[in-house]
């Protein structure tokens, strides 16, 4: 698996940064959205990892995506907006649309670590 989750043309003067990524397999769910913002569809997929400025799933490649989407962690009440950055195959790398809070990577990766010890 790449690591070229939220990777995006840079704009003049735009400064890149990068974020600490934690591999975390997790089941989520893309929410494509219709008219009056509502879900119109919805795609089962897989977190592989994860950082506060994007993630990078596994998905099937066959089914055309639009370019923005939302994302929702399976046990978690968040829809996160994304923009799909990569493709290739089953990657499929987004950048969230406004970065991640601390606590939230932080009560995923806890549940994650609490679920694996079981």
């Amino acid at each position: 698996m790449s690591m070229l989750m939220h990777v995006a043309d840079a704009k003049p003067g735009q400064l890149t940064t990068t974020h600490k990524h934690y591999y975390i397999e997790r089941p989520c769910r893309i929410l494509i959205i219709g008219q009056h913002l509502k879900a119109k569809t919805k795609y089962n997929c897989l977190l592989r990892h994860i950082s506060i400025g994007g993630a990078m799933l596994d998905f099937n490649p066959v089914i055309e995506l639009p370019k923005n989407f939302f994302l929702e962690v399976v046990g978690f009440p968040e829809e996160t907006g994304c923009t799909q950055v990569h493709r290739r195959g089953t990657e499929l790398g987004v950048r969230f649309n406004v970065p991640l809070t601390q606590e939230f990577v932080r009560r995923l990766i806890r549940q994650a670590f609490s679920s694996a010890a079981l």
